[in-house]
């Protein structure tokens, strides 16, 4: 059997500012029919934020779908025509002040697969630097709190961290910082007879 849906009409439910949704009707591949609800929001970036200290920057701000604040790593929006490396430098400033001299990707994932075409690039920011100056969105409220990384970490395990591209984020760098320097991971040399 193969593993695919073809969509046989679509129609857009809602259209807003930052996201639509849309229902779609399709084939399923064994012939029947079904609706499918797809949420498309922007794709954006989020950064890891660490300093030569080793502290990871979060940012704590009130989400009202979960009506709660918690803590996060910085995100934002991938502007139209930006590269995802441009977006992560701009909001690494906006959001905590710091500008990353070093970004690292990490990955490329989706939060939602079962209904959201939104996907987030991580990146690993470190040789943070003052930057010009904070410039949080107006309707941006955010305090920023830079905690020792293995801290954050385990907030991650202990479930104090419920955000998922924070829990994806810090456990990715946990598993890069724990790595030696790609310089210094040369394969053994041996004697070639």
């Amino acid at each position: 059997m193969k593993l695919i849906e073809h969509v046989l009409g679509t129609q857009v439910v809602y259209a807003g500012a930052y996201l639509s949704t849309e229902q779609q009707t399709v084939v399923l591949p064994d012939g029947r029919q079904a609706i499918r609800d797809i949420v498309r929001p922007p794709n954006a970036v989020a950064i890891v934020p660490i300093d030569d200290d080793g502290r990871i920057y979060l940012v704590r701000q009130y989400r009202p779908a979960i009506q709660r604040a918690i803590y996060e790593i910085p995100a934002g929006i991938i502007d139209h025509g930006e590269r995802p490396v441009t977006t992560a430098r701009r909001e690494c400033e906006e959001e905590i002040g710091l500008r990353p001299r070093r970004l690292l990707k990490l990955c490329t994932f989706y939060s939602a697969v079962g209904f959201s075409t939104g996907s987030i690039q991580l990146f690993l920011a470190q040789g943070l630097t003052a930057g010009r100056d904070l410039r949080h969105d107006t309707t941006e409220f955010l305090e920023v709190h830079a905690i020792p990384f293995e801290q954050a970490y385990r907030w991650v395990l202990a479930h104090k961290i419920v955000d998922a591209k924070s829990i994806v984020g810090i456990l990715w760098a946990k598993q890069r910082l724990d790595l030696p320097p790609l310089r210094d991971r040369r394969r053994p040399t041996g004697r070639r007879r």
